[in-house]
């Protein structure tokens, strides 16, 4: 009788670690996507934010952001990686613009994740070359200024200027955390 409890235990406990492997919530990628969305957001918005909001062209297309999606697309090379990483850091960041009744931030963001999600789908499109970085991040930095312009003309009653100084800087530190992405992806395929 009790050995007949005993595989009877054991088979219930084979079947429940079972059922816990099957129902996994989140993926080691989506994990990487996760973390990588929370330590770019704690990053931006505790240590370095008051040096990125000084630099001119400091914005979504900054060193450390660009870095962070460059790298995590090249190492899941699926197209969710770069969205996902928009909506998790976008989603945060609504939070603390609510709190203090910024609520215009919504929208803003909404358009950022749509033009993220384009930047996801060319890369993926082009099984993430360095040209797709390349010519991809154009589009991206090109899309957030117009729509940023075309937004606070619409929706701000003032129209910010479109800044090409700080469209070429955005550009140039987006560049180095594209390089830096593709540095440091060597180092891990070769380790």
């Amino acid at each position: 009788m009790i050995d007949k409890l005993k595989k009877l235990d054991q088979r219930d406990n084979k079947q429940s670690t079972t059922i816990i492997e099957k129902n996994e919530l989140l993926s080691k990628e989506d994990w990487l996507i996760v973390g990588s969305a929370l330590v770019l957001f704690i990053v931006n918005n505790v240590f370095l934010s008051i040096f990125l909001s000084k630099m001119p062209g400091g914005s979504a297309a900054g060193i450390t952001t660009i870095y962070v999606i460059s790298l995590v697309s090249l190492v899941i090379r699926k197209f969710k990686s770069v969205t996902m990483i928009f909506i998790i850091y976008g989603s945060i960041g609504i939070l603390s613009h609510i709190m203090v009744g910024d609520w215009i931030y919504i929208p803003k963001v909404a358009i950022v994740i749509m033009i993220a999600a384009l930047f996801d789908f060319l890369l993926h499109e082009s099984s993430y070359r360095a040209t797709s970085f390349i010519f991809g991040f154009a589009i991206f930095v090109f899309l957030l200024n117009v729509t940023d312009y075309g937004f606070s003309y619409l929706f701000e009653n003032f129209a910010k200027p479109i800044n090409i100084k700080d469209i070429i800087l955005s550009l140039a530190y987006g560049y180095a955390g594209i390089i830096f992405a593709f540095a440091t992806y060597d180092r891990l395929q070769r380790a």
